[in-house]
Parts: C-alpha cells; sequence; structure tokens
C-alpha cells in the first residue's frame, strides 16, 4: 500500500537549510506551540548532545511542511538517530509533530509525510504527536508502526481567572490556595533565572523522594537525575527563553517548600518541571497556590490554555485533574529500521520491576 498516492510531497531541505523557511513561517503564525519552534531546538542543541535535523518539505500543491527533528551527535547520518522531541524536553500536549503552511494537515498530507519519514535514512526516529494532530495520525498511521500512548492534561483558560477559579478549580484546590495564604506561604516569580538555583535544590530533594518512594538505588536514581537534568539544563532553559520562562517558588519562614518552571508562547502556558520538599510543604497547600499565581498569571496575560503536562503517576493525575484540567491523548511512534523498541520497553520494565523486588529483599533483610 503506497500512503502517499493521495498527496504527494518531497523533502526539499533538512538541518540549517531549512531554517529560514521555518523561522517564516513561525512569524507569520503566533499559534504555533512553543516546542515547534527554532527557539526551543536551538535550546535542546545547547544542553544536549542534539543537532539541528528539521525536515522541510513541499507539497504538490506548494505548502511547506516542517517537522522539527534532532539528531544525536557522534553517529552518521544514515545511522543516526533521531528525535521529535529527545525525552525528557517534550512539552505535554504540544508535542512536537508537524508545522503545516494553512493550518492542521489533513489525513492524505499526514499519510505522505508518514510514508517520507519512513524512507529517510537513519536507524530510528522517534516522534511524538499531541493535541489536533493526535486524531489525525492515529486514523492514518499504519498498524505496523511500533508507538505508545500517554496522556497530557490541559486546562481551559477562556472566560478569565474569574471564571476558572469559581468554574474550574475544585473547592478542594479553593481551600488549599487559601489556606496557603493563612500559613504564611508566600510565592515569588522570577523571569532572569535568579530562582535557577533554588528551584534545582528542591528538585535533587524530590528526587531523593522518588527513590524511595519507587523503591530505586538512591545512587542510580541521582546519576540518572544529574545525567537528564543536571541544572545546567534549568539554566539554560530559563537563559535562553527569557521572558518566555517563569520560575515560580513558594516560601514559608524563609524556606522554599516547592517550584515549578512555566513557559509560554502565544495562546499557551505550559507547566514543564515541578519539584518540592515534601516534608517541608506538607499541609501547607503550596503547590495549590503555586499553580493558582502562574495560572492566574497566564490568564492575565491572555493565555487560553495552561498545560499541566504528561502525567507520571495516578496521583499526579488526580492532582491536576483538581484544577479542571481536561485529558488530551499524546502518542509517540516510532520509525524504525530495526523493530527494536517494542524490545527495549519490555526490557526496561523488566529492569524496573527487578530492581524494586531487590531492594524490597534487601530492606526484609535488615
Amino acid at each position: 500500500m503506497v500512503l502517499s498516492q493521495a498527496y504527494r510531497m518531497s523533502l526539499e531541505a533538512e538541518g540549517a537549510d531549512a531554517r529560514p523557511a521555518w523561522e517564516d513561517l513561525v512569524a507569520r503564525d503566533g499559534s504555533i506551540a512553543l516546542s515547534k519552534t527554532p527557539e526551543w531546538i536551538d535550546c535542546i542543541c545547547s544542553s544536549s548532545r542534539f543537532s539541528d535535523a528539521t525536515l522541510l518539505f513541499r507539497g504538490e500543491d506548494g505548502r511547506q511542511l516542517i517537522l522539527p527533528r534532532l539528531r544525536k551527535t557522534g553517529t552518521p547520518s544514515r545511522l543516526g538517530l533521531f528525535e521529535s522531541p529527545p525525552q525528557g524536553w517534550g512539552l505535554g500536549a504540544d508535542a512536537s509533530g508537524f508545522l503545516s503552511e494553512g493550518g492542521t494537515t489533513s489525513p492524505s498530507q499526514t499519510s505522505a509525510l508518514i510514508e517520507e519519514i519512513r524512507r529517510h535514512p537513519g536507524l530510528r526516529t522517534r516522534v511524538m504527536v499531541g493535541e489536533d494532530d493526535a486524531p489525525v495520525w492515529a486514523s492514518t498511521a499504519p498498524s505496523t508502526l511500533y508507538s505508545t500512548a500517554r496522556t497530557a492534561q490541559v486546562l481551559d483558560l477562556r472566560g478569565g481567572f474569574s471564571t476558572v477559579w469559581s468554574e474550574r478549580f475544585t473547592s478542594k484546590v479553593r481551600s488549599h490556595a487559601r489556606k496557603a495564604e493563612r500559613r504564611g506561604v508566600v510565592v515569588e516569580s522570577d523571569s532572569t533565572g535568579r530562582l535557577v538555583p533554588v528551584f534545582d535544590v528542591l528538585y535533587r530533594e524530590s528526587v531523593d523522594r522518588w527513590a524511595q518512594e519507587r523503591g530505586h538505588p538512591l545512587s542510580l536514581m541521582r546519576w540518572r537525575a544529574q545525567r537528564r537534568e543536571p541544572q545546567s539544563k534549568f539554566a539554560t532553559v530559563a537563559r535562553r527563553m527569557g521572558e518566555r520562562c517563569t520560575v515560580w517558588i513558594a516560601w514559608r519562614g524563609g524556606e522554599p517548600l516547592a517550584g515549578i518552571f512555566v513557559l509560554t508562547k502565544g495562546p499557551r502556558a505550559t507547566y514543564w518541571r515541578g519539584a518540592m520538599n515534601k516534608e517541608r510543604a506538607r499541609g501547607t497547600g503550596a503547590n495549590e497556590l503555586l499553580h493558582r499565581c502562574a495560572i492566574e498569571a497566564a490568564c492575565a496575560e491572555g493565555r487560553q490554555s495552561y498545560d499541566f503536562g504528561l502525567y507520571q503517576t495516578e496521583e499526579l493525575k488526580r492532582f491536576k485533574a483538581t484544577f479542571g484540567a481536561r485529558e488530551v491523548p499524546v502518542h509517540v511512534y516510532y520509525f524504525e529500521r530495526l523493530p527494536t523498541a517494542a524490545a527495549e520497553a519490555k526490557c526496561h520494565h523488566a529492569t524496573k520491576q527487578a530492581v524494586r523486588a531487590a531492594m524490597r529483599l534487601a530492606r526484609l533483610g535488615r
């Protein structure tokens, strides 16, 4: 079956050669998500071992279609590992997917794009698709293409903060936010990077807590966190995004309780990272107050949505739902020369189970 018969396209440029057309398209459409901009790709490249490998396609009707994409450095192009975006750099429902001149791609255009990616060299191309693109991809992607399903949660901000506060926040969120203020919790925000070190301390404390809660070796969790989420990564995002990035910290008695990173562009605000000292924050309502302040600011700026990102645990899913966030499907597709993604996922799950079992046995043997 040839997927691209209904709509034909060709590869026009890659990497730096695709940049002028890409920048022009983003400049003409203010609704394009931050994750699909050259600025975000450059931020990733300056923080990680990736280089810009964005693809520019030209459709038979003259339309330009762009796939923001990165290549892991150190491997030849034909043997490359491509990501759109890399793990740890996704922005929730605003997953990368494609940019299309004139709006969302049609099923026939999406089928043609999928076929082009399958023909492009490389051992693997991983594409994350969310929001409006997800249903189209789900209906057109071949069943032989390995994929995984995730869920993001997005709060509708239309109607302004008074509507969000009274009609979308649950009474639990309103009560906890008020309680936080009564108990002396104050929230500070900054868009210069000044609060990044404070956030990083909270993040390292969170890593230690996650290791205990998930039954993982502390040294392993710390090593993985330092490798994937070093302070330099947070600092780079704050520096390169400028006013688009705000770090919010909740304080009480001069001590930081919790913090969040919020990224903004056009109609969207995105909760990118969060951390807290659970012992100090317990019972204070600090997390509810943090998000309440960030959401109120987003409403004041005219944003239309507040993306809570992909949920990692059922506890986080329930927490985000209390703000009135709706679930949005996100899919990850793997274009592979060799079918290894499914096997890797199974091995990863088996390894996690084995580590947890070993930790339980170790605790019993004490």
